[in-house]
């Protein structure tokens, strides 16, 4: 047999098993002033990644083929960045995504995901709360759904509603694809949806020139 097959015909076969052997996932948080966190990601012997946040201080594990590698740094200290004044708060993000319909896109990219690659067992327990008590409304609708889906799910949030407050904690694990995740990206990519919300990114972006040139030259 020629050499050259024999190597596409291996690099196929490893390909393929990359592609749709599960990667096996694990997630731990919980969000108390501070974010602490963990993160477990494996995929059979080819590899297994742990990541560990705990007070601002990162430790990171990987292995290959079952062989550990040493990271340089080991536990790691984030630098606290200080919140200018007058930014968004931290919650702003969750409000701008659900009012923004520029990223209604992500948000089915994201449902589709969940659909097909939801959590085997998911536990979250805590209170929250938004500034507008509407938006705490619809999460509160949204976790109720969730927290019906199945049985191994158990989501007891208490919604905040006079105040903004995010105290949380839960973990949840599954499994997903690479072939699932390329096949819904393919599907994100070349939606029209997609293509709209790049071209409002870009003219927003040249406004924001526009304006910044303009007072600049006043």
């Amino acid at each position: 047999m020629n050499p050259w097959l024999l190597i596409l015909i291996v690099i196929s076969i490893l390909f393929l098993l990359l592609m749709f052997i599960p990667i096996r996932y694990k997630l731990g948080f919980a969000y108390h002033d501070n974010l602490n966190s963990y993160i477990s990601i494996r995929k059979g012997i080819f590899f297994r990644l742990d990541i560990e946040r705990i007070a601002g201080q990162s430790l990171v594990k990987l292995r290959i083929f079952n062989i550990p590698l040493s990271l340089s740094g080991g536990r790691q200290k984030t630098k606290n960045k200080k919140t200018k004044s007058g930014s968004a708060p931290t919650l702003a993000l969750p409000h701008n995504l659900i009012c923004n319909k520029a990223y209604q896109p992500l948000g089915k990219f994201i449902s589709r995901l969940w659909h097909d690659f939801k959590p085997e067992l998911l536990h979250i327990k805590g209170q929250y709360g938004f500034c507008e008590p509407h938006h705490t409304s619809w999460a509160n609708m949204l976790l109720l759904l969730v927290s019906s889906e199945s049985s191994h799910y158990k989501v007891q949030l208490e919604p905040v509603w006079d105040d903004e407050k995010l105290d949380i904690e839960g973990f949840l694990k599954g499994s997903i694809t690479l072939a699932g995740i390329a096949w819904h990206l393919i599907r994100l990519v070349f939606s029209p949806p997609f293509w709209r919300f790049l071209r409002e990114l870009s003219r927003d972006r040249k406004r924001k020139r526009i304006k910044i040139s303009t007072a600049m030259q006043n």
